[in-house]
């Protein structure tokens, strides 16, 4: 059981290459550092609450950095909440619920003051086919579960490929195609990073390709330091497209760090591994400081509102 110091532990879904640099760095920094799976944690509700990873108290730990994909994201929200309130997290349990969803996500940016690209969704083809007329091609268009987009120049190739999804009874979403876009990494209060991706896919967002280290000005870095404030998350990779306006296209709260180092040729996990402790001995100190916003139930409220249309 770890001692009462600077403990922390990671809980991610699995020891892939990001995790294992985070963990080795992070031996080096604190007190005891502990990895856990996700899926086998278990949670208990009897006379209190118990999460535990087989005898291991993780209650105990007083930093905990979630390492959790979008795709776990619903259960991130619901086991982090549990943790005691003066738990350090660099990423809140309410950042899980934003970045689930890519439209929720751009949504909530937007209403907290934050420049996005243009994106619609929609449940039916008919009112996608509506939507075509507020749009400027071309656009990209894909469903919510799917990172591949098919890039379309006008109203009729838009028109098919609508019809196709309608019949798949998928929701649609509808976004302005992204053609300069730069990936910033953030870890509060400071960018340590930005590259851009070399690929030929058209769509660009989610390709895979060859990362290259980029210089961004202010404005940019700004911009990225702002998204990562909305959500409440000291740590983020935050994709902006650089087409007039610095606006936000995503946000990944557990990025691959890997391939961005050697992009820029520094190690992202070291600087990372330091945030989380300068954050956390500044947290120790003025708790209430180190928090966003003044009233975290608004946030909760204004997502959860959300959520519901």
């Amino acid at each position: 059981m770890p001692e009462n110091n600077n403990s922390l532990c990671i809980i991610g879904t699995g020891k892939n290459k990001t995790n294992i640099k985070l963990l080795n760095e992070a031996q080096g920094v604190f007190d005891s550092v502990f990895f856990v799976p996700i899926e086998a944690i278990g949670v208990g509700l009897s006379n209190d609450i118990s999460i535990k990873y087989r005898v291991t108290d993780l209650l105990k730990f007083n930093i905990v950095l979630p390492r959790i994909p979008k795709s776990a994201a619903s259960y991130a929200y619901q086991l982090l909440s549990l943790f005691p309130e003066d738990t350090y997290m660099p990423v809140r349990p309410i950042s899980f619920l934003i970045v689930e969803e890519r439209f929720f996500l751009l949504s909530v940016l937007r209403k907290r003051g934050i420049s996005t690209i243009d994106l619609h969704l929609t449940k039916s083809s008919k009112a996608a086919a509506r939507m075509l007329n507020d749009v400027k091609f071309p656009i990209v268009i894909r469903t919510p579960d799917k990172k591949t987009g098919v890039v379309v120049k006008n109203m009729t190739e838009a028109k098919s490929v609508i019809d196709a999804l309608g019949s798949l009874k998928q929701s649609i979403l509808i976004e302005e195609l992204v053609k300069d876009m730069v990936s910033v990494y953030v870890a509060w209060p400071n960018v340590i990073a930005s590259v851009k991706k070399k690929t030929n896919e058209k769509d660009i967002v989610f390709a895979k390709g060859e990362l290259k280290k980029s210089k961004i000005d202010l404005k940019t870095q700004q911009l990225a330091l702002d998204a990562a404030k909305a959500i409440e998350s000291h740590i983020a990779r935050v994709d902006i497209s650089l087409k007039g306006e610095p606006r936000v296209v995503n946000i990944e709260t557990s990025p691959g760090l890997i391939s961005p180092s050697e992009a820029v040729g520094e190690d992202l996990t070291k600087k990372i591994v330091l945030s989380i402790k300068d954050n956390y001995e500044e947290y120790k100190q003025k708790p209430m400081l180190m928090r966003f916003f003044d009233d975290a139930k608004s946030v909760v409220k204004d997502v959860l509102k959300t959520k519901k249309l």
